[in-house]
């Protein structure tokens, strides 16, 4: 029997045994990862913004609004945060300083205003950005003991006119603990760091000095309870 031949058969072997070996296509790059920041300002732009509640309550009229635990704890967080990410790099570095900077003036500001929190806040997120400042030290110095003085209300005056003296009745309020103190004195005489140094006008108001910070005297004004 004669031999049969298929070439076709052969060919498509042999092509398909060619293209076995083409090497298979290299895999896809991996998604690109966004570098992180990579300048000072790069920084700076990202921990500014951790400051804005302290900037919103100095922007109100004075005696209006507060910095709440809440948004004091959010800025130390934040500051904690950015000090962990970028306290390592020479140019972190130079921004946390300049977010410093920042907070001191932020802090003078509150201390002209008598936001003796905010101040106080100022003070806190300054050390946790691991600066030194003979200024600000002092700022949270003055910033504490102002914490500490009370509010007072004039709430009446009684005259002894037999012994020709006049008694003046206060409200010392705790700023902390809202607590209420009550006291009763006189001209030159002094109750939980309040001197009362006179009775302005016809009992309309009194001029009294934290003694806990000589020379800050201020007047408060008559209150009758109920107002």
């Amino acid at each position: 029997m004669g031999k049969i031949h298929f070439p076709g058969l052969a060919c498509a072997l042999v092509i398909g045994l060619l293209a076995g070996c083409v090497p298979a296509p290299p895999p896809p790059p991996p998604p690109s990862v966004p570098l992180g920041p990579q300048t000072k300002a790069e920084v700076l732009a990202l921990i500014l913004p951790a400051l804005a509640p302290i900037e919103a309550v100095l922007a109100q009229p004075k005696g209006m609004g507060g910095l709440s635990e809440a948004a004091r704890a959010s800025v130390m967080t934040q500051l904690r945060e950015a000090v962990s990410k970028y306290g390592s790099m020479p140019f972190g570095r130079e921004a946390l300083h300049e977010a410093g900077y920042r907070l001191a003036d932020l802090g003078k500001q509150a201390s002209g205003q008598e936001r003796w929190k905010v101040a106080l806040t100022c003070v806190d997120a300054f050390d946790i950005l691991q600066m030194e400042s003979v200024g600000v030290s002092r700022l949270g110095e003055k910033a504490k003991v102002m914490m500490e003085q009370p509010t007072v209300r004039v709430r009446g005056f009684l005259e002894d006119k037999e012994k020709n003296e006049l008694y003046v009745f206060l409200e010392m309020v705790n700023r902390k603990t809202m607590e209420v103190q009550k006291v009763q004195m006189r001209e030159g005489e002094e109750n939980g760091g309040i001197r009362l140094i006179k009775v302005i006008g016809r009992n309309q108001k009194v001029r009294v000095e934290y003694t806990r910070i000589p020379g800050l005297i201020f007047d408060v004004d008559f209150e009758p309870k109920g107002m």
